[in-house]
């Protein structure tokens, strides 16, 4: 509670001098309907068939691991869960099933398979490993639904088979343990993206948040450490994403500076419509054009607008102010470099028409409404989300040609020594 107060934002005005896109009208002022758009809800879902909307950031297996013991015996995702209260989830009902994935047009997903900063070491990997199996057992318990994706490619020709392809993105540096052997190994179980940090950081990048929800004011690493840049370049090799959200402005910046391959947000917004240090300054987004990256707008109120942001008598962000962001982004980095990152089952207080996984057709229709074409929602719902996964493929590619090899680095104290290999009998 204290932090929520000490570090309240506001959703800062908007520049009403700034010419707007394209076929767009006036953002917040002239638009107190957020069912403005239903007009258009039939071409949206047609626009959904047609393109993958590729949401960057799901967190249903944390979900399940603290909701249902880990058991997916405990829940039928095949049977809409809204408005089921389960203990142990803290917003009280799931966000995400397979009716309402498939009501909210969605085509692909990447899966947080994610371990809290209170949880280090030889414990966060054995965890990590554990939500991706989860994964694995979703896909397996629901084979016409969901496929696991270990390529752009996959990506695509699974979503023409009608399916939802699914891939693993790691929610914070310090799951590796400090161990680049087990970033490998991660990504040949499928993981297609890491976040540097999560609230507290790993130790060797710095976050935005620090473990205790106050905001990281200071960077002491300057962003990242010598190993955090090892573990881009090793990511780069991989052909992983690097994912900054999360993390420290001058982390955005160190992880450009370095990163030979497009970067992600996989789940923020911006910080021109949203002083919150999570969410990306146009400096940033600016350079996600010359990097080639993708900021993928998230939903949280708080993220959104702030936590005392109202719209029509009720405290919390709207469609409205989720669209108005994207809006901002594309303004800023250009529509080839924005796309949808929900976090759903991440957390409370979602904007008002974006509450679970069935809004996002609603919000194409709010952008239809706004002026989009079919061709610029394609790239914001997905195109743009696996062109950088095929940039980042094709990256690995070239570093092997090369002739790259693993990098040696280790953060901290090795995991295999043993009393024998330091000469201790």
């Amino acid at each position: 509670i204290h932090h929520l107060f000490a570090e309240s934002v506001v959703m800062t005005s908007i520049d009403q001098t700034q010419a707007p896109l394209p076929g767009s009208v006036d953002m917040i002022e002239s638009a107190p309907d957020i069912g403005r758009g239903m007009e258009f809800i039939e071409k949206a879902r047609q626009i959904h068939k047609k393109y993958p909307l590729f949401d960057g950031h799901n967190d249903l297996p944390w979900a399940i691991r603290n909701g249902f013991d880990m058991k997916l015996s405990n829940i039928d995702l095949s049977k809409n869960q809204k408005d089921l209260k389960i203990d142990g989830i803290p917003w009280g009902c799931l966000h995400t099933d397979i009716p309402r994935l498939k009501e909210g047009g969605v085509g692909a997903q990447m899966w947080s398979v994610y371990a809290p900063c209170s949880i280090s070491g030889p414990a966060a990997v054995q965890v990590t490993l554990e939500q991706i199996d989860l994964v694995y057992q979703l896909c397996d318990k629901y084979p016409e639904t969901f496929q696991m994706a270990h390529s752009a490619a996959e990506v695509r020709s699974i979503f023409a088979k009608g399916m939802i392809p699914s891939i693993c993105g790691i929610e914070g540096g310090h799951q590796i343990g400090g161990s680049l052997r087990a970033l490998r190994m991660f990504h040949r179980l499928g993981v297609r993206y890491m976040t540097l940090t999560h609230n507290g950081g790993p130790g060797w990048a710095d976050p935005a948040v620090n473990l205790d929800g106050s905001f990281a004011h200071e960077a002491p690493l300057g962003g990242l450490a010598p190993f955090g840049k090892e573990v881009v370049k090793e990511m780069n090799r991989l052909g992983m994403m690097v994912d900054i959200s999360h993390v420290h402005e001058k982390t955005m910046l160190a992880a450009l500076d370095c990163s030979r391959a497009p970067v992600i947000f996989s789940h923020s917004s911006t910080r021109a419509l949203c002083a919150h240090p999570r969410d990306v300054p146009d400096d940033i987004l600016t350079r996600l054009k010359t990097n080639g990256g993708v900021v993928m707008i998230v939903f949280l109120s708080k993220f959104v607008a702030g936590e005392f942001w109202v719209r029509g008598g009720k405290v919390g962000a709207t469609i409205i102010e989720v669209a108005d962001h994207i809006d901002h982004a594309v303004k800023v980095a250009g529509v080839d470099h924005v796309g949808i990152g929900g976090d759903f089952d991440g957390g409370s207080l979602f904007a008002r028409g974006c509450e679970d996984v069935t809004c996002y057709v609603a919000l194409t229709a709010e952008l239809l409404y706004r002026g989009y074409t079919e061709e610029q929602l394609g790239k914001i719902l997905g195109l743009n989300a696996i062109r950088v996964m095929e940039e980042c493929e094709e990256v690995a590619l070239k570093m092997k040609e090369e002739g790259e090899l693993a990098s040696e680095a280790h953060y901290g104290k090795e995991l295999y020594e043993t009393n024998i290999m330091k000469g201790v009998k």
